[in-house]
C-alpha cells in the first residue's frame, strides 16, 4: 500500500511565517500630488559607458536630486551599496518584483556589518515560487516580520537615518539585469513620508497564513481575502 505523505510547507509561506496582504484594502491617500519643486536642482546622467554605481549617486546632496539612465552595467545591489556609502548606516524599506539569493544574502551581510540598521521587504507573490531559495534566505536572515507578500510590481527603496529621508525610484529589480534601466534619487521628506506611510499600513494589515499549495490556490486565496487595517 502506498503511503501518503504531507508535502513540505513552502519555506516562506509556512504558517506564522509570512503575512500576505491585499493592497486593494489599504486605506488612506493613494496619490502624492504637489506642484513641481523649484527648490531642488536636478542632475541628469546618461551612464552609457562603464560608469559605476558610485558615479551614479555622486551628484546627490540634500539639495540635488539625480536621474540616471544606464545600460545595466551595475545592479540594484550596487546602487543600494553606493547610496549607503553616501548616507552612512541607515534603515531601508524595499519593494521589488524579484530578487535572487546572492543579493539577498549580501543585504543580510550588510545588516550584520551595521551598514543597514533595519530593513522591510515587500515582494511579489510569484517571487516565492520562482526562487524559493532566495525567499527562504530572506525569511531566515531578516525574520518573518520583515517581509510582506502581495501582488507587487513596484520597485523602490527608502533610506532613513538622522540626516536623510531618501527616496529611490527605479526600474531595477534586485538582480543583475544587463539591460537599460533608470533610477531617480532625491532627499525628499514629503514623498518619503507618503511612501513610508503606505508601507506602515501594509505592515499593519491582518496576516493571512498559507501552507504549501498550488500557485492557483494561493492566488485565489489572496484575491478572496478581505483584510482590515
Amino acid at each position: 500500500m502506498q503511503t501518503l505523505t504531507t508535502p513540505p510547507e513552502n519555506p516562506i509561506l509556512a504558517k506564522s511565517a509570512v503575512k500576505t496582504v491585499r493592497l486593494d484594502d489599504l486605506t488612506g491617500p493613494i496619490q502624492h500630488v504637489r506642484p513641481v519643486r523649484r527648490d531642488m536642482k536636478l542632475e541628469k546622467l546618461l551612464l552609457w559607458r562603464k560608469e559605476s554605481a558610485e558615479v551614479a549617486v555622486q551628484p546627490l546632496t540634500h539639495d540635488m536630486e539625480v536621474y540616471g539612465y544606464t545600460k545595466g552595467q551595475f545592479s540594484m545591489l550596487d546602487l543600494l551599496k553606493a547610496v549607503l556609502k553616501k548616507t552612512g548606516p541607515a534603515a531601508m524599506d524595499f519593494s521589488t518584483w524579484t530578487a535572487n539569493r546572492k543579493e539577498a544574502l549580501e543585504l543580510a551581510a550588510m545588516k550584520q556589518r551595521g551598514e543597514l540598521t533595519a530593513i522591510r521587504w515587500l515582494v511579489d507573490m510569484t517571487f516565492v515560487r520562482r526562487d524559493p531559495e532566495a525567499a527562504a534566505a530572506i525569511r531566515q536572515d531578516f525574520g518573518a516580520e520583515a517581509i510582506r507578500v502581495a501582488h507587487c510590481h513596484a520597485k523602490f527603496a527608502l533610506f532613513y537615518n538622522d540626516s536623510w529621508r531618501l527616496v529611490l525610484r527605479t526600474s531595477m529589480n534586485l538582480n543583475m539585469n544587463p539591460r537599460t534601466e533608470d533610477y531617480h534619487l532625491a532627499h525628499d521628506p514629503d514623498l518619503f513620508d507618503f511612501i513610508h506611510g503606505i508601507m506602515d499600513r501594509i505592515w499593519k494589515l491582518q496576516h493571512r497564513t498559507l501552507s504549501d499549495a498550488k500557485p492557483g490556490v494561493i492566488s485565489q486565496a489572496f484575491k478572496q481575502e478581505t483584510l482590515q487595517p
